[in-house]
Parts: C-alpha cells; structure tokens; sequence
C-alpha cells in the first residue's frame, strides 16, 4: 500500500519531479446513472492531474487516458451501468508527470 507523501526517489536518492504519488483515491457512486465521481488528497508541487480508467486492472495496455484536469477531483460519467471500471491518478508538474496512484475500482450504478 502507497503511503501519503510517498515521493519517488531515482537510484541517487533524489526525488524524480519532486512529486508525491496521489493518495486517498475513492471512487463512489455519482449523482446521474453511469457516472462516477473519483476523490483524491491534492499533490503539493502539481499543476494537473492525469485520470485514467481501464476496465482490468492488470494489463497495461488496457488503461485510457480520461481527461487531464487541475481540481483534486473529477465525474467519469458515459460508464455502461452495471459495469465494474478501475481508476488511477497521476499527478503532473513542470518537471513531467509522477508516479500513478494505486488503482480503485467501482461498479458503474
């Protein structure tokens, strides 16, 4: 499990962008049929977040990126009701983008 403040260090020991990898990510259920409203602690450092959703979990290529946003928050909506979808975050800043958060998953209502 990813700690809150976890900042990922390169082999020298530095921190690679100076990011920390997103935490607290929640999925629940949103306020219209097929959507889905994801929550996450906000980054220190970032200027955007990239949201992504799959519909595994475990194979890479299967992750789309959703939209790119500056809130800490963000409605997925469009989802097929019924259906189960993961959620990863990352955090973006002048220097790259960070580390993704460590996938949630929600059925869509």
């Amino acid at each position: 499990m990813i700690r809150k403040n976890t900042k990922i260090v390169s082999s020298n020991g530095k921190p690679e962008n100076n990011l920390y990898i997103p935490f607290g990510l929640t999925a629940t259920a949103g306020d219209m049929e097929g959507e889905v409203d994801l929550v996450w602690e906000p980054v220190e450092g970032s200027n955007s977040y990239v949201v992504q959703i799959s519909r595994s979990k475990n194979k890479p290529a299967n992750w789309i990126q959703e939209d790119v946003i500056t809130k800490s928050s963000y409605t997925v909506s469009r989802l097929k009701s019924g259906s189960m979808y993961w959620f990863r975050i990352a955090a973006v800043s002048p220097a790259g983008q960070g580390i993704w958060s460590e996938p949630v998953n929600k059925k869509a209502p």
